[in-house]
């Protein structure tokens, strides 16, 4: 089992590395996202270590098993959510404060380090001997208590969020700390309390959680980031053409509310948003949700969810003829058309057209 949890590990150094260093996928977002990645290595590499006795070999160097690094890896991903998103904070330097909490325990753990370990000086003073007691008190409660205040608050951020081309990777994301941050507590609570048990046992279900993340963000941010990516620089180019998708099967329509609906598919390109409803759209309209399903029957001859995806295959069939966008990956094409996911892109796509998208490219070339 440390054969393999060490494994994992020197695979997340390596995941880290690629999102920090590698041309492709370092930005000023993603970087952060590897230095997450390596404080959660740094730490399951710190709990192994302890697990195989090496602190209590070389116990000067404990200082590093010390020191609270889970403080740290809140505040990345925080960074990692609020520049993804292009929230305000990502434009102030208040966020450096966040740091505040793992300076703290760098400055009390070697203090602590330079008296226990190294014995340069020592506490006699009672009331000295309390304080410190007590920052170590509040350190080991603090640490949880911050972690899971980052989650709220990035709760928040994400609920406000209008970036529909991540919000979608970036709740999973949300979703898969917060179940890892819950578990983290549990397990540190039920060891507490549950004195004479074998501690391997816990740490073998943390550090399996924790390999499970590492495997999961790995993939996410090195494969989904590059085609969210992509999607971003598509929407632009997009913007710069202005093109007008057209769904010609429509019949000519006076209503007013009709042709502003259009209107809204045509020139304002709602459908790629990929939480787009019926409700939605009729609030733009300022009409009821049934009168807008009145209008779609008259006039269509197909339900509102048809609709939207006719117009997502056109925009994309008009992309894979246009050698401009022969660089980017189909995928990212099919997501900044509207589609949620790659199983949903091709599914319609072949439905409507009777092929793949890639067989529809290769056609026409």
């Amino acid at each position: 089992m440390e054969l393999l949890f060490l494994l994992n590990i020197i695979l997340g150094f390596v995941f880290g590395a690629l999102l920090v260093f590698k041309a492709t996928l370092t930005s000023k977002t993603n970087k952060y996202l590897g230095y997450a990645v390596w404080v959660i290595s740094f730490i399951m590499l710190n709990g192994l270590l302890k697990e195989m006795g090496f602190y209590d070999e070389y116990d000067l160097l404990t200082i590093f098993y010390d020191i609270e690094w889970i403080f740290l890896f809140p505040v990345f991903i925080f960074v990692y959510i609020i520049k993804a998103t292009k929230h305000n904070l990502s434009k102030t330097k208040e966020t450096k404060f966040l740091y505040l909490p793992f300076i703290f325990s760098i400055a009390l753990n070697l203090f602590n380090n330079l008296e226990r370990d190294f014995e340069l000086f020592s506490l006699k003073n009672p009331i000295a001997v309390y304080i410190k007691a007590s920052l170590f008190s509040i350190e080991n409660s603090f640490v949880y208590m911050f972690n899971f205040l980052m989650l709220i608050w990035l709760f928040f951020i994400l609920k406000n969020d209008k970036n529909q081309i991540r919000i979608t990777w970036l709740w999973r994301l949300w979703a898969v700390i917060f179940v890892l941050v819950v578990l983290w507590i549990l397990l540190d609570f039920v060891e507490h309390y549950s004195q004479g048990n074998d501690s391997s046992v816990y740490i073998n279900i943390l550090f399996t959680g924790l390999s499970f993340f590492l495997y999961w963000i790995s993939y996410n941010a090195i494969y989904k980031s590059r085609l969210y990516a992509e999607a971003e620089e598509i929407t632009k180019l997009l913007n710069v053409q202005n093109l007008v998708i057209t769904n010609t099967s429509n019949p000519v329509s006076k209503n007013p509310h009709f042709l502003k609906f259009e209107n809204l598919f045509k020139e304002g390109h709602i459908y790629r948003d990929p939480n787009i409803t019926r409700e939605s759209v009729a609030e733009k309209l300022e009409i009821s949700a049934g009168y807008l399903s009145q209008l779609i029957n008259a006039h269509i001859d197909e339900n509102f969810s048809g609709y939207v995806n006719q117009f997502r295959v056109n925009e994309v069939k008009t992309m894979l003829l246009d050698k401009t966008f022969d660089k980017y990956n189909i995928e990212s094409i099919g997501l900044e058309a509207g589609f949620s996911s790659k199983t949903t892109f091709y599914n319609v796509f072949k439905k409507i057209t009777g092929m793949t998208p890639k067989e529809f490219k290769n056609q026409q070339e």
